[in-house]
Parts: structure tokens; C-alpha cells; sequence
């Protein structure tokens, strides 16, 4: 099934934290976010958009606002030779709607099923009308590159009828996408990707809410120590629901005397190896689990950009590390390529890879 997103009016388009709710909320039902595209209600053009995007899709979101809802319902009665009417809840929707709830209304518009929403910021969103056809899955693969990969799974999927895609996320973490042909099996495909790749692959997409839902089963907690990651680590964790559960808090240290007061890194460190150093990230480890006490914990230093890089330490230069209350611990130094948000991201996920690298056993081959 092929889903397309439609965004109408410039006061959604330049809503950058409205935006990103509606991306997530849409991602959240149909599992991924496929295209999206953006239109103006003052467009000549949109009821010709519209009608293209259901040429070529087989599902059309569209999010519109008060300012545009009206005008965008009249467009879909044109379309379908409706009329319009007030439906449960008040909500202005096309006579033959197919279903309707507050504020969203569902149609078919010759093969194509049409749900537009009214979205206002500040509001909580409406309900999605459309079920999802999921044919397709998601899974991370750990510490192996794309093109043996590709080289491993290619066979297998062509034996099962599945289309697979492949992306870098970082140098160790690729995520694949298994969509079935017609007669394709892609529950037979995971199957066998799973016992390929028993010690180095965590199904879904996001490996990090993976990771949380261990902890929490195996009633383990985990606290971050950051510096030029400010708090996104923590962020990237906190995204799951229930993580109160394996986590009770973390530290952002961006100044050195912070380092030192908060997390015990000594002045001897900072002055000998700098904040930007394996020492460092070190201390900073073992100074967040023994305030929280915590069973792991995250960290990482460097030099996220666009300056602040040296000849010895350019720009990208971080240091990440896992450790383990029983002492065991990774501190790998990274040379990043990117602007300041991607660097930071990179760290991120990077920190997290350190763990499940620490902890293989606990990580993979678990629900």
C-alpha cells in the first residue's frame, strides 16, 4: 500500500514543533512517514494536486486548518460530486463519508481512501479513519557493513518475495526495510534475517526503545552523562513510554568546573587529557553511576562544531563510552562529518551502540 501525507496552509508549514507532532503522529500509524508534501490554500492549484496524489497513491492524509479545513472539504465534494454537511460532533464532512469522527472525515475517491483532519496548533490532533495496510518491517543490524549485508540477505529475500532497502545509520548500525511482493512472505524473511544475524540484529526501527524496554524488563536502570550532546541521549531514551521504570535521572556537564563538581572529573584530567579525551569521558562515566546508582551509564564529550576544533581535535572529534556497574566499560573516539545537529545525533546514537557492544547478551535475542 502506497501512503502519501498533504499539509495545507502556511500556518502548518511554518510550525516547525506542530510539524514535527504531526510527523510523529502520523509515523505512529502507518509506521513510517513515506512522502509528504506541502500546499497553500491560496494554491489555484490544489484541487489538481490533490487529485494526482490519489492518481499515485492508494492513501491520502491531508492535515488542514481552521483556515483551510472548509476550503479543502469543498475541494474533495467537487472531486467526488458531493455535497457537504454537518456530521457527529459538528464536524463539516461529505454526506457519503465512509466514517466520520470529530473532525476528521474518511472517503473513497475513486480507488484512493481520502482522510482529511483539521489541525490546529496547541490542539491535540483528530483521529487517522484509514487502516494501514503494514506489508512491510523494519530491523537494525549492529557492527556489519551495508554491502556484506546486502550481500547476506539479498538471496534470502529473493526467495521470499521481499523488496529490501538498506540504510547507513552510522558506521555500525543499518536499518533495513523488508516490504512483500504480491506473494511475497516477509514474516519468513525476519525469520531467517533472525537466525542469520542472531547477535547482531534488533527488530522494529528504533533500536533505542528496544534497548529501554530490556532495561525495564530486566528491571535495570541507566544514567547519561553529557556534555556536547546536551540532554539529547537522555531525550532519545525518555522517547519511550514507561522509562520512569529504568531511569531516574541524568547529568548535562558542558562547563569543566561542572565536570569536576558534579561528576569528579579532576582538575589533573581536564588539564593534562582536555574535556574532548578518553580520560575524560571515563571519569565522567564513573562519576554519573556512582551519584545515581544506576547499572549503566552513558557518556559523551567532544566538539560538535561549527568551531571549537583543534589540528589534534577538528571538528567531529567525540568521545563516547558505556560502562557497567561490574567495572567493564567502551570508550571509543569518533571523527564525525556533518553540521552541528548531525554530529550530536551521530554521538548520540553512537553512545547507545556502546552499550548494546558491552552487553550483547542482554540486548539481542530478547523481546
Amino acid at each position: 500500500m502506497k501512503n502519501a501525507l498533504l499539509i495545507i496552509g502556511k500556518d502548518l508549514s511554518i510550525n516547525a514543533a506542530f510539524l514535527g507532532y504531526i510527523f510523529s503522529f502520523y509515523k505512529a500509524h502507518f509506521k513510517e512517514l513515506g512522502e509528504f508534501n506541502f500546499a497553500d490554500k491560496s494554491d489555484k492549484e490544489l484541487p489538481f494536486i490533490i487529485e494526482k496524489l490519489c492518481l499515485k497513491f492508494d492513501t491520502l492524509t491531508i492535515f488542514s486548518s481552521d483556515e483551510t479545513y472548509a476550503t479543502v472539504a469543498k475541494i474533495l465534494a467537487t472531486l467526488s460530486s458531493d455535497k457537504l454537511e454537518l456530521k457527529d460532533e459538528n464536524t463539516l464532512a461529505l454526506s457519503k463519508a465512509v466514517k466520520v469522527s470529530k473532525d476528521s472525515f474518511l472517503i473513497n475517491l475513486n480507488t484512493t481512501q481520502v482522510n482529511l483532519l483539521k489541525a490546529n496548533p496547541t490542539c491535540e490532533l483528530p483521529e487517522i479513519l484509514i487502516k494501514p495496510n503494514l506489508n512491510f518491517e523494519y530491523f537494525n543490524l549492529v557492527d556489519i557493513d551495508k554491502e556484506s549485508a546486502k550481500i547476506l540477505l539479498e538471496p534470502i529475500a529473493k526467495t521470499y518475495e521481499v523488496q529490501i532497502h538498506f540504510s547507513e545509520i552510522t558506521k555500525n548500525l543499518i536499518i533495513v526495510r523488508a516490504e512483500a511482493n504480491k506473494f511475497g512472505q516477509t514474516k519468513g524473511f525476519i525469520e531467517s534475517a533472525v537466525n542469520l544475524f542472531s547477535n547482531k540484529i534488533i527488530l522494529g526501527r528504533n533500536f533505542i526503545e528496544h534497548i529501554a524496554k530490556i532495561l525495564i524488563k530486566n528491571e535495570l536502570k541507566i544514567t547519561f552523562a553529557e556534555s556536547c550532546t546536551a540532554g539529547l541521549i537522555a531525550a532519545k531514551f525518555t522517547a519511550t513510554a514507561g522509562v520512569s521504570a529504568a531511569f531516574d535521572g541524568g547529568l548535562v556537564t558542558y562547563a569543566n568546573g561542572i565536570k569536576r563538581d558534579w561528576l569528579g572529573v579532576s582538575d589533573e584530567v581536564l588539564k593534562t587529557y582536555g574535556a574532548v579525551s578518553e580520560q575524560c569521558v571515563e571519569a565522567m562515566l564513573s562519576g554519573a553511576l556512582t551519584s545515581s546508582g544506576a547499572d549503566f551509564a552513558l557518556a559523551a564529550s567532544g566538539v560538535a562544531g561549527p568551531g571549537g576544533g583543534s589540528e589534534e581535535k577538528p571538528v567531529g572529534t567525540v568521545f563516547v563510552g558505556a560502562l557497567a556497574k561490574d567495572g567493564s566499560s567502551i570508550v571509543e573516539r569518533l571523527n564525525l562529518k556533518g553540521d552541528r545537529g548531525y554530529i550530536r545525533e551521530q554521538s548520540a546514537l553512537h553512545a547507545y551502540l556502546c552499550l548494546l557492544k558491552l552487553r550483547p547478551r542482554l540486548f539481542f535475542r530478547q523481546i
